[in-house]
């Protein structure tokens, strides 16, 4: 069967043994923020763009200039103390409609295994409510493999271990499991549906655990993701209603 989603790649690089991060609007619009904080922080280059004739026709203006809203980015590898990374980050402003995601995941995989990635990282915010005794909120971790988990230990979340993902979150794993390939998904309690910078935050310090070589300063790192928070929740606010998203994706 012929897909319907098209993979443009704008530059040419390549991510033998990289780590492909994946950020879509959830609840509190994690995944997103993750996305665009790394982007900035690692100052990635944008190598490709994801497309759809299914996908609303909608550009984002950053800074005066047109960007797709679901975009592909990349930057060298990095190695620190005999370890090196390379990260390639998919971020996306909108999320695609629903019968889409296991399409959109196994095209993506697809060109992410062609193209060397040995790792998937899907994060994403799910409704929790708050906690009785006032102690922070906590990010989880799921894995798709055997292999992929001590990522969740080296990672200092808490293991998922029973409930319902979906989405593309849930989708990843579960391509995950078919192809043998590692994936794991990180989500952040969220109390309200709204931007969450914190727990944004608390996903980016659990990335950061897992990348040794890539080291992502923590001090300036919440005020960063509510800076982000703010400009992604302008792009929320002003979309069209078909693409109105953050929608709760999770029991349990």
């Amino acid at each position: 069967m012929n897909s319907s989603i098209n993979i443009h790649e704008i530059v040419e690089k390549d991510l033998k043994g990289s780590v492909l991060i994946v950020g879509f609007p959830s609840v509190g619009l994690i995944g997103t923020i993750v996305a665009n904080f790394l982007i900035n922080t690692l100052k990635l280059e944008q190598i490709g763009i994801i497309d759809s004739s299914k996908f609303p026709a909608i550009t984002v203006i950053k800074a005066g200039v047109p960007h797709n809203p679901l975009r592909l980015y990349s930057g060298e590898q990095l190695c620190n103390d005999g370890t090196c990374n390379q990260v390639v980050v998919c971020v996306s402003e909108f999320t695609p409609p629903a019968e889409m995601s296991k399409e959109l995941v196994s095209s993506l995989t697809d060109w992410a295994v062609k193209k060397g990635c040995t790792k998937i990282i899907s994060a994403e915010g799910f409704s929790a409510p708050p906690k009785e005794d006032g102690k922070d909120n906590d990010v989880y971790g799921i894995a798709s493999t055997t292999g992929a988990r001590p990522w969740i230990e080296e990672a200092k979340v808490k293991p998922f271990t029973f409930g319902t993902i979906g989405g593309i979150t849930g989708a990843f794993l579960n391509e995950g499991k078919i192809r043998d390939l590692n994936v794991l998904g990180l989500l952040a309690e969220v109390n309200e549906d709204v931007p969450d910078a914190k727990a944004a935050a608390d996903v980016i310090k659990a990335i950061d655990e897992l990348l040794l070589a890539i080291k992502l300063d923590p001090k300036p790192l919440l005020k960063e993701a509510e800076n982000l928070e703010k400009e992604v929740q302008n792009v929320q606010e002003q979309a069209p209603p078909e693409i109105s998203s953050s929608i709760s994706r999770y029991i349990g």
